[in-house]
């Protein structure tokens, strides 16, 4: 798997480049934009674009295909890095992804915007003359997108990575730093606002209804109800090797694999990279659960503690490595699961 944004940078430099010649002639977009079918994922995105509606068949085509492109690259980027057992390993993916190539990216777009004059006035609707050339508009719209995506994938990235990171950036740091523009009033690109809100015995009075809100409990093994005796030989497995207490209840164990609230949580006898390659093996490499929206590690530490009693601290967990001495016995326990 490649940490490489092959489309961003097709329309940033290559053939793509929507004021090269062969991408001139509005009418050739309509077709390709109605061929062009909605991307989707599962990744659990912090940020969004709000901008201009597009004006014209070119504009909607590049619209449709910078933001199908964004989905897909920030959930592959995301797995690729994430799937990497070594803190070295994590560290270079994310130096080359965001220092060596996104602000490279974002500073030749800055360059680009001033070389073409791709100013956000030409397609501002409170600015903007009838009298400005239309393709040159059209053009200007699809950088300007692509500036927001390049910027949205880099945010996306250093925040689902935040405990490896040492110097943030903030939206308003693009502009100063990379970009070398003023920041403007108005900047499309805005923070999603979540607030996790647990369930409550008693129903509250009526009122408005909240925002969405995503919860999670326990890990929801994809088999739970058709292979019921996968999951005991699981937690046979794990008390054989003493990754888990010898006196585990079987209910108990299959508790934390429901998708519940648990009340009872497993005890980990083996180490912490052990746990830490547990998990890794059950949700990213094997996905043998359902998707928790980037949440394994908390709802791993909800679901298991430690011999002593005391809880595993979940932002510290992805920085472990794999045991290389017990590794194939935990590989071993979670392939009866397959």
């Amino acid at each position: 798997m490649s940490n490489q944004t092959k489309i961003f940078d097709d329309i940033l430099y290559q053939g793509l480049r929507p004021w090269s010649e062969k991408n001139s002639v509005d009418e050739k977009f309509a077709p390709k934009f109605r061929a062009l079918k909605e991307a989707s994922t599962d990744y659990q995105f912090r940020y969004e674009i709000k901008f201009e509606r597009p004006f014209d068949n070119k504009t909607k085509y590049y619209s449709k295909l910078i933001l199908n492109t964004l989905k897909t690259d920030v959930e592959r980027l995301y797995n690729l890095i994430s799937e990497d057992d070594t803190e070295n390993l994590i560290r270079y993916w994310l130096d080359d992804t965001l220092n060596k190539r996104l602000k490279t990216r974002l500073k030749d777009i800055g360059k680009l915007i001033k070389e073409k004059e791709f100013d956000l006035t030409f397609i501002d609707p409170k600015k903007a003359s009838i009298e400005f050339d239309q393709a040159h508009k059209a053009n200007t719209y699809i950088i300007q997108l692509l500036k927001l995506a390049y910027m949205q994938l880099y945010l996306e990235i250093q925040d689902a990575f935040s405990t490896w990171i040492d110097d943030k950036l903030a939206i308003e740091d693009f502009f100063t730093q990379l970009l070398l523009e003023p920041v403007p009033n108005e900047q499309f690109l805005t923070e999603i606002q979540t607030i996790e809100i647990e369930a409550t015995e008693k129903p509250a009075r009526k009122q408005a209804p909240p925002p969405t809100v995503i919860s999670f409990h326990s890990f929801t093994y994809k088999q739970f109800s058709t292979s019921p005796d996968k999951l005991t030989d699981l937690c046979d497995s794990l008390k054989k090797n003493n990754f888990i207490s010898k006196e585990t209840q079987l209910s108990s164990f299959r508790k934390i694999f429901s998708g519940e609230k648990i009340k009872t949580p497993i005890v980990w006898t083996g180490n912490v990279s052990e746990f830490y390659y547990f998990v890794k093996l059950l949700y990213t490499k094997h996905k043998l659960v359902a998707d928790l929206k980037q949440n394994q590690w908390k709802v791993a530490c909800k679901c298991f503690i430690k011999s002593d009693g005391s809880f595993f601290e979940h932002e510290g967990l992805r920085k472990n490595q794999a045991p290389k001495s017990t590794g194939h016995l935990l590989e071993s326990a979670i392939s009866l699961l397959k």
